[in-house]
């Protein structure tokens, strides 16, 4: 009986012991990401900014954190907690966002347009062709680029926030990565969007076929 007492003892001291030491991997928060993009995007897009954003857009879910817990001597996964996310874009941070961007978009979509900007492969724009534009144009459309992607690195930060997620710099720049497939999604015909291939990037255009394509998909998953 001394024996199993001391067994349990020195177990229950081991586990104390390692706990101090644990690695916390918090859930990073994909869905929130592309359910706050469907909505901010169609806003800013159709010129209806934060107006009704009186109430959250969204039911939050219970979903799980997926606090990854090991210990230090390399011990599997622990458990995973479960924490009700916050998915409402119906505060003042991100209303205040997204009615800059709704008030910007006019200017920026004739640049788009035109080809003069692009939608970039982590969520921000970049200047895709300036050839040929005079030096007061191409002043005016990189102090645009720069006010929005200013924005947009506010908003992406703005969701890692409230889902309590890291703010490091690598999650800020996956959080870009995540919300650009919803900005492709909104691209109209003829307006330009960078891809990956391997080590190397491309410009491609928006073409009548591909846009039917995703609206077909879109349509198809709802």
């Amino acid at each position: 009986m001394k024996m199993l007492c001391r067994l349990l003892a020195f177990a229950f001291m081991f586990t104390l012991a390692n706990c101090v030491s644990l690695t916390v991997n918090v859930y990073f928060p994909t869905t929130e990401i592309k359910k706050a993009a469907e909505e901010i995007e169609e806003r800013v897009r159709s010129g209806v900014g934060a107006e009704g954003l009186k109430e959250s857009s969204f039911v939050p879910d219970i979903m799980p954190m997926r606090y990854a817990l090991h210990f230090s001597i390399g011990l599997p996964q622990a458990c995973a907690e479960e924490k009700k996310l916050d998915i409402d874009i119906s505060t003042p941070a991100f209303k205040k966002i997204i009615q800059s961007r709704t008030k910007r978009y006019k200017d920026l979509e004739e640049y788009l347009n035109k080809g003069s900007l692009g939608e970039g492969i982590g969520g921000y724009l970049a200047i895709r062709e300036s050839k040929g534009l005079e030096l007061k144009v191409l002043t005016t459309i990189k102090k645009l680029m720069m006010e929005e992607n200013k924005d947009r690195e506010d908003l992406y930060k703005e969701i890692l926030s409230v889902n309590k997620a890291e703010l490091s710099k690598e999650n800020i720049a996956r959080a870009g990565v995540e919300y650009a497939e919803t900005i492709r999604k909104k691209l109209a015909v003829g307006q330009w969007y960078e891809i990956k291939e391997g080590e190397k990037s491309q410009w491609m255009q928006m073409t009548k076929e591909e846009k039917e394509k995703i609206e077909k998909r879109d349509k198809a998953a709802k």
